[in-house]
């Protein structure tokens, strides 16, 4: 009787204290935007998702890595405040009143208190704005500013900018840009900043993103939303560029396109919008490719860099589309270029493919004959005018040796 009573009262006691934990559990927010990088798509490249010289929001805040960048924020905080018509006082009340919205922005638990917190979205926040306004208005730039007029600090913060774990919620942001009262919109400086270094245009971005990441993958999305045509098979059979050459396809840069994702193939001729290829392009890519993981139930992006890794299987493909001019390529040689489209999709979860139709019309050009027989044709007897004039030469004897030998027929 008396062991009943215990595994009774043992029972009990882990009953309450599952109740304690099933209380204790916060609430999910919609508000859940920011979000860590899944172990299975950090250690393709851990460097692609980490910060090098400063910490953005609460994630890499701290680490003894990115210290030396710490004082220069609070010279940006203190060049904020010479200009603005409020104390250091005001500005922490009204960073403490964003603290909950700001909160519910990371996936994770933030392990910061509450003044810790408060300090980090001034300090991050002022940072930001004043390096983009400094960008944009070069007269704000100090002699002795320790980031703009050394390039390689300058393109390593603005990479930093782009990693989706070193991100403030862009209500933040826009709040701080508001209070400094300027002539310029927030979006316009934010895109002036950004498109010195990633070579973004267009006009085709969201106005209230939910950071830079979300504002930087709206540059590649369609301003109407596209079709999903139907499964990811299609995607893992997409002919590669040197095949579809030896189909007779031709490869055609668009440069005036509003869309990145506007790929189009009529006529054998296949036309992709230009992309720069540089340094900054793998962190880039792969973070907005972490963000469409993570948040987005389209994953448009994603399948557009899938269909360009599979028409990219070799070197040989890159460099067909560098020579061709779809590529602009900064990066190195076309095996590196390669390299990157092939490890780029790894370890990612494909839903359903908005490419399926330009997949199809793809395997109906290299399936058919008639195309690899033109394009062996003009490549080894029409390439150059010695070659149309020795086919030509070569066609004319034959005709008049047939006639000859009609003429010798008749004459018997």
């Amino acid at each position: 009787m008396e062991g009943m009573d215990r595994r009774s009262e043992y029972a009990g006691s882990l009953v309450d204290s599952i109740k304690a934990k099933l209380e204790s559990l916060p609430s999910l927010s919609s508000n859940c935007c920011i979000y860590k990088v899944p172990n299975k798509l950090r250690r393709l490249n851990p460097d692609a998702y980490s910060p090098r010289v400063v910490s953005i929001g609460p994630f890499h805040h701290g680490k003894e890595e990115l210290q030396a960048m710490e004082e220069h924020k609070y010279r940006y905080l203190q060049s904020f405040l010479t200009r603005a018509s409020f104390s250091l006082e005001d500005l922490v009340g009204v960073a403490r009143a964003w603290e909950e919205n700001a909160r519910s922005c990371y996936a994770e638990d933030v392990e910061l208190n509450s003044d810790e917190f408060v300090k980090m979205l001034v300090v991050d926040g002022t940072f930001l704005v004043e390096l983009m306004l400094r960008s944009r208005y070069p007269q704000l730039i100090g002699e002795n500013d320790r980031i703009y007029g050394k390039p390689w600090m300058e393109i390593d913060v603005y990479r930093d900018m782009v990693l989706i774990e070193n991100q403030l919620p862009f209500f933040v942001v826009k709040s701080l840009f508001d209070l400094q009262q300027g002539t310029d919109s927030v979006i316009q400086i934010i895109l002036h900043c950004f498109s010195c270094y990633l070579h973004i245009e267009g006009e085709n971005f969201k106005s209230e993103p939910d950071h830079f990441v979300d504002f930087l993958r709206s540059f590649y999305l369609p301003e109407v939303p596209m079709k999903l045509e139907g499964t990811t098979l299609k995607a893992f059979n997409v002919p590669e560029a040197t095949e579809l050459l030896n189909a007779g396809v031709k490869f055609k840069p668009v440069e005036t396109s509003s869309c990145s994702l506007d790929i189009k193939f009529a006529d054998g001729v296949m036309e992709i919008p230009t992309i720069i290829i540089e340094d900054l392009t793998e962190p880039l890519f792969r973070n907005i490719i972490v963000f469409e993981q993570c948040h987005c139930s389209d994953k448009i992006f994603l399948d557009y860099i899938k269909l360009l890794s599979c028409i990219i299987r070799s070197p040989a493909d890159a460099d067909l589309l560098i020579r061709s001019g779809i590529f602009s390529n900064y990066l190195g040689n076309a095996d590196d270029v390669s390299k990157l489209f092939n490890s780029i999709c790894q370890e990612v979860n494909l839903g359903e493919f908005h490419f399926h139709s330009l997949c199809d019309k793809l395997h109906a050009c290299c399936n058919t004959p008639w195309n690899r027989w033109k394009a062996v044709l003009r490549r080894d007897y029409f390439q150059n005018p010695w070659s149309v004039a020795s086919v030509l030469a070569a066609v004319l004897l034959l005709i008049l040796t047939f006639i000859q030998a009609i003429c010798s027929i008749l004459a018997l």
